[in-house]
């Protein structure tokens, strides 16, 4: 498994810190469970639009 670092905005980590206690209680790996989902959920909507023109690799 992967480790990534991002910088967000407070507000958008308030948000998702609140809305993964909602959704997954205070089970251990709840922030990281949410993100997963978040991003998986963003490349199945991306992977409509994705063409290799669009490939900065």
């Amino acid at each position: 498994m992967s480790c990534i670092t991002i910088c967000i905005p407070d507000e958008l980590e308030i948000a998702l810190r609140r809305l993964s206690r909602r959704k997954f209680g205070d089970k251990q790996g709840k922030l990281s469970r949410a993100a997963r989902e978040a991003i998986f959920e963003w490349c199945q909507n991306e992977k409509l639009k994705y063409s290799e023109e669009d490939d900065d690799f």
